[in-house]
């Protein structure tokens, strides 16, 4: 009779059933999901002032030195103790708007991406603004994610100067194309980069740039894949915010962002192209916009 008792009660509580999800409560009796926590929550709280590596004792990082650091994120694990779903916040306090810029990346830099808006090796997180990863528990490739970047409350004052969104509509062909003739030294200016924003003292810009480009030429297989450099220009000026990508499956992405010092006035920016054809022969390409995101930015 007690062993009939203690297999009911075994079964009663779960623990002899491995199909069955058992619900945590804290300060609860009727859990609703895995884990309901009636009342406060505190994860670690840290201050770092440069470089910093994060780990799995880490959750909410704050930066508050005046120049440029780097936070690397964890590699990620294989098999047991892999951290899928691991959340951390960081927001930058920076008072120095023109260097106090804090760049995040994962450790295993060319082995792991983080998923901004398209696959980038790092993200900026400029003073006055605060970032959200969560791993997405794969181990190549794009392993954590951007769930938010967005500006804190300050005493500082943030101004818009630009806010440029183009999105080709659902199963249409783009709107806006171009041509890359054989490479030259020539830069292409992408349709819809070319905006003019005024300023009225010296003030130092961030500037937020994303775009997707689809080839609507079609080459025969074998053809040789292109490397493309794409960069910021103002006032006609290289600004050396760029960065340089190869076309994979007839598309290319760009996500850069960066700072730039610039004097009270009028000013024009665009985004230009340039293509260097790796072997093969070189042949005019031409592009479609799939998505393109252009914003700048001051702090006062």
């Amino acid at each position: 009779m007690k062993q009939l008792f203690l297999i009911l009660l075994l079964y009663s509580t779960g623990m002899m059933s491995q199909n069955t999800a058992i619900n945590t409560g804290i300060n609860t009796k009727n859990p609703g999901s895995r884990l309901t926590v009636d009342g406060s929550f505190a994860g670690d709280y840290k201050i770092v002032s440069g470089d910093f590596t994060l780990d799995d004792s880490d959750f909410y990082i704050v930066y508050n030195r005046d120049n440029k650091a780097t936070i690397k994120l964890p590699k990620a694990i294989s098999g047991p103790g892999n951290f899928k779903g691991r959340i951390y916040g960081i927001k930058n306090i920076s008072r120095n708007q023109q260097s106090g810029y804090l760049t995040v990346t994962p450790e295993a830099l060319g082995l792991e991406k983080i998923d901004a808006a398209g696959d980038v090796d790092y993200i900026t997180i400029p003073p006055g603004h605060y970032a959200e990863l969560i791993s997405k528990g794969t181990t190549t490739g794009t392993t954590w994610e951007l769930s938010m970047l967005v500006p804190v409350a300050q005493s500082s004052k943030m101004t818009h100067l630009l806010n440029v969104a183009i999105g080709m509509p659902k199963n249409s062909s783009p709107q806006s194309t171009f041509t890359l003739s054989p490479p030259t030294t020539l830069d292409v200016v992408i349709p819809g980069t070319q905006k003019t924003f005024s300023l009225d003292k010296p003030k130092t810009v961030f500037f937020n740039f994303t775009v997707g480009l689809g080839l609507i030429n079609f080459f025969s297989p074998g053809d040789y894949y292109h490397f493309y450099r794409c960069e910021l220009f103002i006032n006609n000026s290289p600004t050396q915010i760029f960065q340089v990508v190869q076309e994979h499956s007839k598309s290319i992405q760009f996500s850069m962002s960066g700072v730039y010092d610039l004097p009270a006035g009028t000013h024009t920016i665009e985004a230009r192209l340039s293509s260097w054809h790796d072997f093969g022969q070189a042949r005019n390409l031409k592009y479609g916009i799939l998505s393109l995101l252009l914003s700048a930015f001051s702090v006062d």
